[in-house]
């Protein structure tokens, strides 16, 4: 059996193999939270975690008022829905879920780095980073669920409290990411459900630098998952950056190299009670042959 805590990129594969073998004809998802059950942060969406603080609000106990005030943020931030009508409401979700907006859904992705960059990027002392895998029995496409969000909203009815959906390419951030979700009809517990089995592993504290370097290497970093031409810009100038240190450092140790020859020099010329100065350094054993005056 594999060791489950995730040390690098190599041992966190083999973990993947080993489940793909075990549930050869499921399709298998992964996400990645600075903390896990031991730390009481739950898989549910933002919507549910946000009602927890925020009960007596109408948009989160009155569906009206919900998928009212939904469209109502469509309309006045159109420009990032050109491309969608409005009846594709899963589409108008994927999108408000990937921008931070109080969603039923819960992000995984297909793509198990990605995951692991999710648990590292915002890493804490005090967290224990983990990964889950969830393993989906089946997975509706967007056509189906949106007659089932409809059903929902209109008549307040639903055939399933949690549904697998493939997401749609419909931005370059979610196309980046191999972003999918599950959309949550009601505030369930994912693990008590028979359509789907979680699985958290564990991230070594010890290895996450080890780990970030080795994610970078293979390309997934915040300008991969979060594309943009700012965001290029700060990869950029970051670059520079590191550039410039190098080469302050480089200086640094050749000023301090040579203040140590000059006040060495200096101890000889004191010492030995002569005022030519020696290039010691340049000749085999010259510093044997140097005369002190004691």
């Amino acid at each position: 059996m594999i060791n489950n805590k995730i040390k690098n990129i190599s041992n966190f594969i083999e973990i993947i193999e080993e489940r793909k073998i075990n549930f050869p004809s499921e399709q298998i998802f992964y996400r990645g939270q600075r903390n896990g059950f031991n730390k009481n942060w739950k898989l549910i969406p933002s919507f549910y975690r946000e009602k927890e603080k925020h009960s007596d609000l109408p948009f989160y106990n009155n569906i009206d008022e919900e998928i009212n005030q939904i469209y109502k943020f469509v309309e006045k931030n159109h420009d990032y829905f050109v491309n969608i009508i409005y009846e594709d409401l899963i589409s108008i979700i994927n999108i408000l879920q990937h921008y931070g907006f109080p969603t039923r859904v819960l992000d995984v992705t297909s793509n198990p780095l990605v995951s692991l960059y999710f648990a590292l990027e915002n890493f804490k002392e005090t967290d224990e980073p983990v990964v889950y895998l969830i393993i989906a029995k089946n997975c509706k496409a967007s056509y189906f669920v949106n007659k089932e969000l409809n059903s929902f909203y209109e008549k307040n009815i639903i055939n399933s409290k949690i549904v697998m959906v493939n997401g749609s390419s419909i931005s370059d951030r979610i196309k980046n990411q191999k972003g999918d979700f599950i959309l949550f009809f009601e505030d369930f517990d994912i693990t008590k459900s028979e359509a789907f089995e979680v699985e958290e592993l564990s991230i070594d504290k010890d290895s996450i630098n080890i780990l970030k370097k080795e994610l970078d290497l293979l390309g997934i970093n915040k300008s991969s998952i979060y594309p943009s031409l700012e965001e290029e810009t700060c990869k950029f100038i970051k670059e520079l950056n590191i550039l410039s240190k190098t080469d302050k450092a480089l200086d640094l140790i050749t000023d301090n190299f040579m203040n140590g020859i000059n006040a060495v020099n200096k101890v000889v010329k004191e010492k030995s009670g002569e005022d030519k100065e020696r290039k010691y350094l340049k000749k085999k054993g010259a510093l044997n042959q140097i005369k002190i005056n004691k």
